[in-house]
C-alpha cells in the first residue's frame, strides 16, 4: 500500500550534453508533504482564529436559552401589532425585560409616552392586558428615544455641566472624545473606539475608527465619497477641529419604515490617517479586553460608558431584545430599529446615562468587555413623533416605573458581522 502512494512518475526524457539521456521524475512523497504542510498550516490558522476569538469573548453566564427565545419570538409578535406607524400614537417600543424581584422570570416590556393617555388608537380606556401568550406584559413610561448627535445652538458652551467629556482637540486620538464627518456643519458626536477589518487580509492590520452612520456618515448621502472626511473635534465644536481619517464603510439607515423591515445597526467605520497618534483605550474605563455575544448579555448587569457629553457614566441593562422608533433631529424622520439594548442609568449615583453629542459611544461591562455600540436616548425635546392624542386622560390604579436618561445601542456583535470588523485589544 505504502509502495502505491510513493510511487515516482516520469514527467520529462530527453537528450543531455553529453550525449545520453535525462529523466525527470516526480515523486508522490513530495505531494503528501506538500498537502500536509498546507493541510497544517490551514488548521493552525483555524484553530487560533478560534481560540482567539473564544478567548475575546466573555465567557456565557447561566440563563434560560430555551425559555428567552419563545419570549422573543412573541415579543416579535406584539411589535408587529403595536409599532407599526399609525397604529399607537403612545407606544413606542417594545422590549424584554424581568419582573422586579424575580431573577428568572422574563416579561415583555411595552413602553409609552404616556400611561394616562390610551395605548392604542381607538382603546379608550382599555388597560395593557396582565400577559400575552403566557408571558407577563408590564407597562413602562419612557420619553421617546432620539439619535444623539449634539446640534450647535449657537450659544455658548457649558464646559462645567458635564466635566469628564472631551470636546476639545486631542494630539493622541483615544475613545469616547469629540470626532464626526466633516459635512454635518454644527454636530457633534463620538469616536467610539478602534477596529480593524477582517474582510480583507491586506488591510488587517490598519487602524480603523469606530462610530455610528448618523455621526461618520452624511446620510443624506446613500454612499461613501472623497469629501466625507471624519473631523476632531467635531465640525460643531468651537475649538480647532482637522480631518484625521477617512470614511470607509456605513450602514444606511431606512425612515419611515415598515416594522418588518427593521434597522439592525447604526454604525461606520473610518480608517486612521497613519501619521495620526492614537491609544486604544477608553477615559476612567482602560483598554477594552473582548466583547460580550449578544444572546450572553444579561438583563440587570452593570454597564459603562464614555462619552463626548456626559463623559463616564454607569448604568444597567434594563431590556433585551429591544424593538423601538427612534428620532433623527437632523431630519425630522423616525427609524424604527429591531432586536437592541436599552441601558436605565444607575440612580442615584447617575441620573443620566447619555446626553446629545455621546452618540457612537462605546458600551463596555465591568470587566472592559464591549456590549454594545450607543446610538441613541431620551428625548430632550417635549415634541416627539408620537403626539399624544388630544382626549382625556385615562385613571391609572397602578403608577407604572417611569425611565428617564436612558440609552439605546446596538449590540456589540451585531456590529462587528455587520461591518466585518473585530475590536482592537
Amino acid at each position: 500500500m505504502g509502495l502505491l502512494i510513493l510511487e515516482k512518475h516520469l514527467i520529462w526524457s530527453g537528450p543531455n550534453a553529453e550525449g545520453g539521456m535525462s529523466f525527470y521524475y516526480y515523486y508522490d512523497a513530495i505531494t503528501w508533504i506538500v498537502g500536509a504542510l498546507v493541510l497544517t498550516a490551514v488548521t493552525w490558522f483555524l484553530v487560533t482564529r478560534y481560540l482567539r476569538a473564544r478567548a475575546l469573548r466573555r465567557r456565557p453566564r447561566r440563563h434560560n436559552h430555551k425559555l428567552l427565545k419563545r419570549v422573543v419570538k412573541i415579543k416579535r409578535e406584539l411589535s408587529r401589532r403595536f409599532l407599526p406607524l399609525g397604529v399607537s400614537k403612545n407606544i413606542h417600543a417594545v422590549g424584554v425585560g424581568l419582573l422586579a424581584g424575580a431573577a428568572e422570570q422574563y416579561c415583555i416590556q411595552v413602553f409609552v409616552n404616556d400611561a394616562t393617555q390610551e395605548l392604542w388608537n381607538g382603546s379608550g380606556a382599555t388597560p395593557l392586558p396582565g400577559s400575552y401568550n403566557g408571558i407577563p406584559l408590564l407597562l413602562i413610561e419612557m420619553p421617546v428615544a432620539e439619535f444623539l448627535a449634539a446640534e450647535n445652538t449657537g450659544l455658548p458652551a457649558v464646559l462645567d455641566q458635564y466635566p469628564n467629556g472631551i470636546r476639545e482637540r486631542q494630539e493622541v486620538i483615544i475613545g469616547g472624545i469629540s470626532g464626526a464627518n466633516s459635512n454635518l456643519n454644527g454636530q457633534s458626536g463620538t469616536i467610539g473606539y478602534f477596529c480593524t477589518r477582517k474582510s480583507r487580509f491586506s488591510r488587517l492590520k490598519e487602524t480603523h475608527l469606530l462610530s455610528n452612520s448618523h455621526v461618520f456618515a452624511d446620510l443624506q448621502k446613500a454612499t461613501v465619497d472623497e469629501g466625507d472626511s471624519i473631523m476632531q473635534p467635531s465640525p460643531g465644536e468651537p475649538g480647532n477641529n482637522r480631518p484625521i481619517g477617512t470614511l470607509v464603510n456605513f450602514s444606511a439607515l431606512k425612515f419611515e419604515g415598515d416594522v418588518n423591515e427593521p434597522n439592525h445597526i447604526d454604525a461606520a467605520i473610518a480608517k486612521l490617517w497613519s501619521s495620526q497618534q492614537h491609544k486604544p483605550l477608553l477615559p476612567f474605563i482602560g483598554a477594552v479586553k473582548g466583547y460580550v455575544n449578544k444572546k450572553d448579555i444579561k438583563i440587570g448587569e452593570p454597564a459603562r460608558k464614555f462619552g463626548r457629553t456626559t463623559g463616564y457614566t454607569v448604568g444597567n441593562i434594563f431590556s433585551i431584545y429591544l424593538d423601538i422608533w427612534i428620532q433623527y433631529d437632523r431630519t425630522r424622520q423616525s427609524a424604527f430599529f429591531e432586536n437592541q439594548l436599552l441601558v436605565e442609568p444607575a440612580a442615584p449615583a447617575c441620573q443620566k446615562f447619555v446626553a446629545k453629542g455621546d452618540s457612537g459611544s462605546l458600551l463596555v461591562d465591568e470587566n472592559q468587555h464591549a456590549i454594545g455600540l450607543i446610538f441613541g436616548g431620551m428625548s430632550e425635546a417635549p415634541d416627539t413623533i408620537h403626539s399624544l392624542p388630544d382626549r382625556a386622560t385615562i385613571p391609572v390604579v397602578d403608577k407604572p416605573k417611569r425611565i428617564e436618561g436612558y440609552g439605546v445601542a446596538n449590540p456589540i456583535t451585531d456590529v462587528m458581522e455587520r461591518l466585518k470588523i473585530e475590536l482592537i485589544v
